[in-house]
């Protein structure tokens, strides 16, 4: 089947149709009156651990992170790359066993932007076959899928093809709200040594929660845009060495600016998450984003 690399690069020139707006943020007449403000679902991507070698370490990140979950009482999400799992089951089941939910995240991390559909689609039923058996006997009914680099299809019919797939397969799509570059920090991190200056730690700290906090913002701002209301955000992480030193602090932050935290299906229950969205291009876009990009007045309903 065809590549699609070359199609992306031309696929902001595609115009679609644009959704109707509405009065009082472009979708508040589709919406209950409910208020949903400060909530927020924290889910991490590439489990078991990302770019660490060491299983010691492995163990020792795994459990700073589900440590911080349980001190805030946040009932996460992570979605496994199979190809990562190296014997870790272990790891997977703390997980499991501490109330989180485990999704998809393929098998090899393929982009959609870059891979025919046929071999995506092969590369899902791998990263699910790497994690099903766990699932089963941990009793967890539902199969979560998020797509690698947020890339849901660069062009119409690669996206429905995608999308017709992940459902026929009963798979609940795992949206996001609030993407972040949590990995350069995660980089940054990893070029500290334990003899380096621990003001350097520190300031990698207060900027890397200074950035989730900023990319919340911009999140809201969206959703009062869009919606006219707060809609329940979902946040994406990674499992990295970053999270394991810093995601208590972030969490602390997010407390502390009034949100609450929340289920995954709890977030994904916000009608916001059911408004059909039209983007098709090559950027990687949060939700919220992708509903900014193909209502009146966005860059892909403005495009010729």
């Amino acid at each position: 089947m065809m590549k699609t690399s070359w199609i992306c690069l031309i696929a902001g020139t595609v115009l679609l149709p644009a959704i109707s707006g509405r009065a009082n943020g472009l979708y508040a007449a589709d919406l209950p009156a409910r208020n949903m403000a400060g909530e927020i679902c924290i889910t991490l991507d590439d489990l078991p651990v990302v770019r660490v070698h060491n299983r010691t370490e492995r163990l020792q990140i795994t459990e700073a992170i589900l440590s911080a979950l349980q001190q805030f009482d946040a009932k996460a999400a992570g979605f496994v790359v199979g190809n990562n799992v190296d014997g870790d089951w272990d790891i997977l089941k703390a997980w499991l066993d501490a109330g989180h939910v485990l999704g998809n995240h393929t098998y090899s991390h393929p982009d959609l932007n870059e891979v025919a559909i046929d071999q995506y689609v092969v590369d899902v039923e791998k990263g699910q076959a790497a994690v099903e058996s766990l699932l089963v006997r941990s009793g967890q009914t539902k199969r979560y899928f998020r797509y690698p680099y947020l890339h849901y299809g660069c062009i119409d019919t690669i996206k429905s093809s995608a999308a017709h797939y992940l459902k026929k397969k009963g798979y609940v799509p795992a949206h996001v709200s609030v993407d972040t570059e949590d990995y350069a920090f995660n980089l940054r991190l990893e070029k500290l040594t334990p003899s380096s200056d621990s003001l350097e730690y520190a300031n990698l700290r207060d900027e890397y929660v200074a950035h989730i906090l900023e990319q919340v913002k911009g999140a809201e701002t969206l959703s009062d845009r869009i919606f006219g209301r707060q809609v329940r955000q979902i946040l994406l992480l990674h499992a990295n060495r970053l999270n394991g030193y810093f995601l208590a602090d972030l969490l602390r932050a997010l407390r502390d600016r009034g949100y609450t935290f929340i289920s995954l299906d709890e977030a994904l229950a916000d009608p916001a998450y059911s408004v059909p969205e039209s983007y098709t291009g090559p950027k990687g876009l949060s939700y919220l984003e992708r509903l900014t990009e193909t209502a009146p007045g966005g860059s892909q309903a403005g495009e010729k």
